[in-house]
């Protein structure tokens, strides 16, 4: 008997601007993803798929009706609707490409899952709103993220033992990474707060109803085997496996 077939994750890319250094390459945007998200994904039982950034609806469509979930990377900042924050590192362009593929997901019920800039935009998506800038607009949040150079910063978060992220990590206090200074401030329509930092700061959400929607706003692909990060991806996987 013949085992059955792994389900396809479609992961959305970030996207790099053209290198102005480069005088024979690179003199367009390109779509990227880090190795790390399809490794987690493999271990975890998928066949993960990088989406890449297409120019017209119905390829887009295409691609989401062979998908089995979709998950939503980190990267760049989110750019949220009448908000005036335009930081260095906004993507007006890959916030409206995610925002394309979240109706898209929407429309076919596709299981979900959202990984830092992820659950930013799956909230703004929604109707929520943002912290543009933890330390600027926050005064009360602790340091969310550090300098590339000074490695993973860790915090503990208090987990809601009943929601299905807490029955699927089995604790109600972890200690997770984190590399992000966006952050939910209003919940959006449909989504519900399941787990906070220490200062209060959101840091996981899901869907209210039927459909699987989880976002957090730590890596889970880098937490290793064994982890919480791994319990959740396995039962991501296995969850758009049926």
């Amino acid at each position: 008997m013949s085992a059955a077939p792994r389900p396809l994750i479609g992961i959305s890319c970030e996207l790099k601007p053209p290198d102005p250094r480069r005088s024979f390459s690179r003199k367009k945007e390109i779509s990227v993803l880090n190795c790390e998200y399809a490794s987690a994904i493999e271990r975890a039982g998928g066949i993960p798929y990088p989406i890449p950034f297409v120019e017209t609806e119905p390829t887009l469509r295409d691609i989401v009706a062979r998908l089995d979930g979709l998950i939503l990377s980190g990267g760049s900042d989110v750019v949220s609707p009448g908000d005036d924050y335009r930081g260095d590192r906004a993507c007006q362009k890959r916030s409206e490409h995610e925002t394309a593929l979240l109706r898209l997901a929407e429309e076919s019920s596709l299981p979900l899952l959202g990984i830092c800039r992820g659950l930013q935009q799956i909230n703004v998506f929604h109707g929520g709103t943002l912290w543009p800038d933890l330390p600027a607009w926050n005064a009360g949040a602790v340091d969310h993220r550090r300098g590339k150079k000074e490695g993973a910063f860790r915090h503990s978060i208090r987990l809601e033992a009943e929601s299905a992220l807490g029955r699927v990590i089995g604790a109600s206090v972890i200690e997770i990474n984190s590399y992000h200074h966006q952050a939910a401030k209003k919940v959006g329509s449909g989504l519900k707060v399941v787990a906070l930092a220490e200062d209060n700061v959101i840091e996981a959400v899901e869907g209210i109803g039927d459909r699987l929607i989880w976002a957090v706003q730590w890596h889970p692909e880098r937490m290793g085997e064994h982890s919480a990060g791994s319990k959740l991806l396995e039962h991501f996987v296995s969850f758009c496996a049926k």
